[in-house]
């Protein structure tokens, strides 16, 4: 009797595993089926049935599909576009290599047509396909793994794939620091730019980061490449506008290679502890009677500190040609056109630098009164030293954009001795005056 017990256990036993293979493999048919149905769908002439097939797959994702989704982020249907992008968004690490591929192809096709490229299609949706692909490694960065295998493109060689790969993290954020963090030493002078630039963008986040890379590191720039991107870790941190960061970059300006970047640093935080910081140094100079740095002029330039306007018209004066010209340039910036008279005998300094600074000041301001001190810049085109102090001026003649300024230009151009670079820009500014030029008041 026992071996019959066996014998219907043994049965049921192989029939369940006959059953089972029967039921998997018409499963296996099925789901066979079903995709060669979408696929089928999604190769249609039918705008319709192609929406409807890559909506299933969004839903559905399935890397083997990857390459025909791709194909449709082309398609002239913006709705297409769309599907296809979310199905691709949604599957993930497989849908990369297909997205760079079609986008890569739409950037040739354009180069090859300009007057007919792929990347400029109608309707609502991802009119480039770049703009697809951002969205769908967007997506895939949102997780740690996925951060990993786009934050891996930053190390391409295609300035399309890295520029891709680098919005793409920018638009997920803090997330993807730790993904990122490691291509701070990348031995590649692009990859290191490109990783500073997605921690950059995640905002305060990135501050702890790279406080840790700047000032806790115990190792010591040793290259050229390793000293750019430190000074390119210091300059992110201004685009983090946060006050947080001001401690980082206080303790930055006690290292002289890091210095002026810092500086430039605080003056885009544009944040009222910097600007307050700025200030009180501003104050700490004019009592001590020294020089600032140059590139915190700039930094109070950057950070429209009115108040300081008193302090960059008494450092015009200044021995030091590069304190003048940050001077300059600062009140260029803060508009203030109180400041022309003071800036106009700069024009006929000896050092170039200067004269060229104050050329762009004035600039700047677009006041009509500096145009004799202008016209009067124009005759330094005898020194060959001195051409880019004449551009500078005629940039100023046309910002400040008065018709009085033709006869001018025009007499000026009958000169026979012009260089020709000299000569083209009057051309143009001459141009611009006849068409855009206002009476004079």
């Amino acid at each position: 009797m026992q071996w019959r017990r066996w014998s219907l256990v043994a049965l049921a036993f192989v029939v369940g595993f006959v059953l089972g293979w029967l039921i998997r493999s018409g499963i296996g048919g099925e789901k066979r089926f079903a995709m060669g149905k979408v696929l089928a769908q999604l190769k249609s002439s039918d705008p319709v049935q192609r929406v409807e097939a890559a909506w299933t797959l969004a839903s559905n994702p399935t890397p083997e599909l990857a390459d025909e989704l791709a194909n449709l982020l082309l398609d002239k249907e913006d709705h297409v576009r769309l599907a296809a992008a979310v199905a691709l968004a949604r599957i993930g690490e497989p849908a990369i290599s297909p997205t760079l591929r079609v986008v890569k192809k739409a950037a040739e096709e354009a180069a090859k047509n300009p007057q007919q490229p792929f990347h400029f299609l109608p309707g609502q949706f991802f009119r480039q396909p770049r703009d697809a692909a951002v969205f769908i490694l967007t997506h895939i960065a949102r997780s740690s793994d996925g951060a990993k295998k786009v934050a891996k493109l930053l190390e391409s060689r295609d300035p399309l794939e890295l520029g891709i790969a680098q919005q793409s993290l920018q638009q997920v954020g803090s997330p993807v620091l730790p993904a990122i963090l490691p291509y701070l030493k990348h031995e590649r002078r692009e990859v290191r730019f490109a990783a500073l630039s997605v921690i950059s963008a995640c905002g305060e986040q990135a501050i702890d980061a790279l406080r840790k890379f700047i000032i806790e590191s115990k190792e010591e720039p040793k290259t050229q490449l390793d000293q750019d991107t430190m000074r390119m870790a210091v300059y992110s941190l201004g685009n983090t506008r946060s006050d947080k960061a001001l401690s980082v970059l206080k303790e930055a300006l006690k290292n002289p290679l890091l210095e002026p970047d810092a500086w430039q640093a605080i003056g885009n935080l544009r944040t009222e502890g910097a600007k307050k910081f700025l200030l009180e140094q501003s104050q700490k100079f004019i009592k001590e009677g020294k020089n600032p740095p140059p590139a915190m002029i700039s930094a109070i330039g950057a950070s429209q500190i009115l108040e300081a306007i008193p302090y960059l018209r008494q450092w015009l004066k200044s021995s030091d040609p590069r304190v003048q010209e940050a001077s300059a340039l600062a009140l260029g910036m803060l508009r203030d056109k109180s400041s022309v008279k003071l800036i106009e005998p700069l024009l006929q300094a000896k050092d170039v630098g200067l004269a060229a600074a104050a050329a762009t000041a004035l600039s700047l301001l677009a006041d009509p009164q500096s145009l004799p001190a202008l016209y009067k810049v124009l005759e330094r085109v005898k020194n060959l030293s001195d051409i880019q102090v004449v551009l500078n001026a005629l940039t100023a003649i046309q910002s400040i954009n008065e018709r009085s300024s033709i006869p001018v230009l025009e007499n000026f151009l009958r000169r026979p001795d012009l260089p020709e670079v000299v000569r083209e820009q009057a051309k143009r500014v001459l141009e611009h005056l006849q068409r855009y030029g206002r009476p004079s008041v």
